[in-house]
Parts: structure tokens; C-alpha cells; sequence
């Protein structure tokens, strides 16, 4: 009898599922002020591709996905300090900020573009309209350095925290354009009719947006790398991007799930 005890626990203990990589509830760090990405109306209701996307992660990933709103400067920081588990908010790999989190992606790639008031689009139809103008950019963004580096005119730049700042700036004449990732700029565009999104103004490196991890997360970031092929390939990407950016031309925006970083 005690042989066949030790051979039952033995047996048991063998079987046993591995501790899951996630907790029932993960805190995602997300914006909250980008239409058609991360975006919460005055009812409180929120919605975006980054909002819809995160939710899917965790259906697949078995958890619940907590949405904590973060700024484009807090991101590396809401990590590092274990506020959030994860970042999914139009967050752009980058070398720099590889030395402090970990990605897993890219899920999304785009270039800089710029808006401008409606009224005024037919004064900006290539960057060099642009020459003399006062920019809107968030600081803490992949647009700050670029602007100043990438735009091929020389510009006043404003730094604020969030996108809708610049839009309230723009709107009330008190900058001439706002600069980010063109794809949340199309998003804004899609919200209010009173700006602009020129398709031609387009600069910069390639942004590739990632989920961030907090460093050392190899295990986590492989898991999430793993739903992120099955998300771009099996046509949840194309569906979300779609609903979310109906207006938007696809273009290259979609990666090849084939050829996704490697996490390190």
C-alpha cells in the first residue's frame, strides 16, 4: 500500500499543469486620448484598435485585460515601477527604449505625418509648406527628435502631454500643425472634421508599434509574440484595423508575421 501511495503522488506530481505566465488580471497600460486607438468618450465608454486588441490578447492568454491609462513620457517608467504588466498604446520600438522594456511585435508599422486645420489644407500639401510654422508634438514621442531631424524644414515645436492638447492648440490657432505617427493622426481626423491629415506629408523612420514588457520577460514576451503571428494571420488584424481606421488605405501597415522581432 505504501509503495502504490508514493507511486499516485509521484504520478500526480508529474501530471501537474504548469503555473500559468499570466495573472487572471493584467494591467495594460493604454492611452486614452487617441481615437481610433486607445480612446474613452465623456459617457466613459472606450474604444480603438489597441483597446480592441488588448482584449483579444487576453481571451487568448486566458486573462483580463485592466486598462490603465498611460502618456507617451510614463510608459517605460509604469513598467519599470510594475504599474502595468503590459503597454499596448501605439508604442514604437525603438533601440533606446529596447535598454529598458521589452517588445514583443511589431503588431503595426507606419511613418510621421502631420495635421493641420481643415480650413488650412490647402496651404500644406508637401513638408516644405510646413518651413517657419509652429508644431505640435507629445513629449516622450518618437516625434520629437524626428521633427526636429527628419522633416527637411526648420519648425517651432511645442511639447505637450497628449495628443488632444495639440488638437485643442490647433483648433484654437495656437500652433500651425501637430506631428505624430500619421496613423493616429488619421485616427483624431476621424473624430473631428475640423483637421486635417495631408496623405503626402509623410517622414521619418518606420514606427513599429510593440507590446512592452517589463525587462527580462523572455517567457511572456515569446507567448505574446506567438498570438501576435496568429493575430496578423489569421484576419483579426485586418477586421480591427478596419472597424477601428475605416477611412485608412491599409497600405503596408499590416507586418509579416514571418518576420516579427525575436525576443531576447
Amino acid at each position: 500500500m505504501r509503495v502504490s501511495a508514493l507511486l499516485t503522488v509521484a504520478l500526480i506530481t508529474g501530471c501537474s499543469a504548469p503555473a500559468p505566465l499570466f495573472d487572471k488580471k493584467v494591467y495594460v497600460g493604454q492611452t486614452s486620448s487617441s481615437p481610433g486607438w486607445g480612446y474613452r468618450d465623456q459617457a466613459g465608454y472606450t474604444t480603438g484598435f489597441d483597446f480592441d486588441f488588448s482584449n483579444w490578447l487576453g481571451d487568448q492568454l486566458e486573462f483580463t485585460s485592466v486598462p490603465v491609462d498611460v502618456l507617451a513620457s510614463n510608459r517605460e517608467s509604469q513598467l519599470q515601477n510594475g504599474l502595468v504588466n503590459l503597454v499596448v498604446a501605439t508604442y514604437s520600438i525603438t533601440d533606446e527604449r529596447r535598454k529598458k522594456v521589452d517588445f514583443a511585435g511589431p503588431y503595426m508599422v507606419g511613418h510621421q505625418g502631420v495635421m493641420v486645420r481643415s480650413e488650412d489644407k490647402d496651404e500644406y500639401l508637401k513638408a516644405a509648406d510646413l518651413q517657419g510654422r509652429s508644431v505640435c508634438v507629445t513629449s516622450g514621442s518618437t516625434s520629437e527628435k524626428q521633427v526636429a531631424a527628419d522633416l527637411g524644414v526648420q519648425v517651432t515645436t511645442r511639447h505637450v502631454s497628449t495628443y488632444e492638447e495639440c488638437r485643442t492648440l490647433l483648433r484654437e490657432g495656437k500652433v500651425d500643425a501637430v506631428s505624430t505617427d500619421q496613423l493616429i493622426l488619421y485616427g483624431i481626423q476621424r473624430l473631428d472634421k475640423e483637421v486635417h491629415v495631408p496623405p503626402d506629408i509623410v517622414f521619418g523612420q518606420e514606427e513599429r508599434y510593440g507590446i512592452g514588457l517589463p525587462k527580462g520577460s523572455k517567457a511572456k514576451c515569446e507567448a505574446v509574440r506567438a498570438k501576435i503571428v496568429k493575430f496578423i494571420s489569421d484576419g483579426t488584424w485586418y477586421t480591427l484595423f478596419k472597424h477601428n481606421l475605416p477611412d485608412v488605405p491599409v497600405g503596408n501597415h499590416k507586418p509579416d508575421p514571418s518576420q516579427l522581432d525575436p525576443c531576447v
